[in-house]
């Protein structure tokens, strides 16, 4: 009895939430309106657009005036709260002038969602409930003015734009196709793509890039992708990031854990920390460094001011200069013209061959390991001072002028063929070093 008594209770109950959800449902209001904005403005006005969730599009014309229309599709929880909402925005107002306007599409002060009820408090309103809320955007802005899109949570498109351009984005995707002014950039959890830009200065973390061709870049960065086909020159301080270039200009990059590709560039100074650099042409280098990974097809001069446990591979080398290194290893398929390492310790080097303009190899340190390659019919000076030396050379070869082995310590100096003046010089000096002259 008392069983029959509880499942009758629990049947009403159910009626009565059944009727009171129907009742709430039967009083909804679908909204679905479009709102239209539109202000006079200077062709080289101040643009600026907050937008907040919300999937925008933007146009750019040659018209002195900017539009701005708003696309609602919700579902309000009654026709009052429908009425409220639909009255609020035909009376809603953005700052504006001649020189500037504002857009906020956030047009309310606090928006909560609890269990699929959405509940927007407005300035000067009671509180709308909402079962349902959606926004879309499109905007229109002279071609020529200066734009300022601050966005979260959205999708972004944008036409041609010639004027100046500041972007601050969180957690948007954003296509755009040619920007013929400067942009300053800032972005998180984003993705970017753009046709053609001119100079950009930029501030990302945890965001993609892409374009295909830029001017000047400047770029901050932690945790992004960076990938551009051709651009002038760049100038980056990278932390656990991916750069991706065809064709740069000069570079500077100041960078921890980060890689650096491109096909071909100008004058390149590097400060890296654990990373990668892999370039194909390069005119001048300079590099301090530690366990970075170099990889160059053809280059002019190289400099380290610092090296430590690095790795240096290169097809065709101009010059390279070394004023301290540990551990480093150093391979050059051909030098053409000289090398020189001032304080090397625990370094190996392989030259596999020189050529006619070959006028250097001078190098002190300390368990440094050397293989060169020279043509047989080279003729070059030879000059040694060594504790504890290790050569394998062809002293057959040479005319002595000074040999003396004291308790390990070798001073050696030689001819090889007929000396002249300004004929290449090999020099080695140091401690427990090695060197091979292989004959090609």
């Amino acid at each position: 009895m008392k069983t029959m008594r509880k499942l009758t209770c629990s049947i009403l109950v159910l009626f009565i939430v059944h009727g009171f959800i129907s009742d709430i449902f039967a009083q909804a209001k679908d909204f679905q309106k479009t709102y239209t904005w539109r202000y006079n403005i200077n062709k080289d006005a101040k643009v600026i657009f907050d937008n907040y969730d919300c999937d925008l599009v933007i146009h750019t014309w040659d018209r002195g005036e900017t539009e701005y229309r708003m696309m609602i599709d919700a579902s309000a929880r009654t026709n009052d709260d429908a009425t409220r909402l639909a009255q609020y925005l035909e009376d809603y107002e953005f700052s504006h002038s001649a020189a500037s306007v504002t857009f906020r599409n956030r047009f309310w002060q606090s928006r909560r969602t609890i269990m699929g009820r959405m509940t927007m408090d407005m300035k000067g309103e009671k509180n709308i409930s909402l079962t349902e809320f959606t926004m879309k955007g499109e905007l229109w802005i002279p071609e020529g003015c200066t734009f300022e899109l601050n966005s979260k949570y959205s999708g972004i498109e944008i036409e041609d734009f010639s004027g100046r351009f500041y972007l601050d984005l969180y957690n948007d995707k954003l296509y755009g196709r040619t920007v013929n002014g400067n942009a300053e950039i800032a972005a998180k959890y984003s993705s970017i793509e753009f046709t053609d830009m001119k100079d950009v200065r930029a501030d990302f973390y945890d965001t993609d890039f892409e374009a295909a061709n830029t001017g000047i870049l400047k770029i901050k960065s932690k945790y992004s992708k960076v990938t551009v086909k051709n651009s002038g020159d760049i100038d980056i301080d990278s932390y656990d990031d991916k750069y991706n270039f065809n064709i740069i200009g000069d570079v500077t990059f100041i960078s921890k854990y980060s890689d650096l590709s491109a096909e071909a560039s100008d004058v390149v100074k590097l400060d890296c920390y654990d990373g990668s650099v892999i370039i194909g042409d390069v005119k001048d280098i300079d590099i301090t460094s530690k366990y970075v990974d170099f990889q160059f097809a053809t280059a002019g001069n190289c400099s380290f001011t610092s090296s430590y446990d690095d790795k240096f591979i290169v097809r065709k080398l101009n010059s390279l200069n070394i004023s301290k290194s540990k551990y480093g290893f150093f391979k050059i398929e051909e030098l053409i013209g000289s090398l020189s390492e001032i304080d090397g310790y625990d370094d190996k080097f392989t030259i596999d061959k020189t050529g006619s303009w070959f006028k250097e190899l001078k190098i002190n340190g300390k368990y440094v390991d050397i293989s060169l390659g020279l043509p047989r019919n080279t003729d070059y000076r030879f000059k040694a001072n060594i504790k504890y030396p290790d050569l394998d050379i062809d002293e057959s070869e040479f005319k002595t002028r000074i040999k003396i082995l004291e308790s390990s310590q070798l001073e050696y100096e030689a001819v090889k063929g007929t000396e002249k003046e300004g004929m290449p010089l090999i020099e080695v000096n140091g401690y427990d070093m090695s060197l091979k002259i292989i004959k090609i």
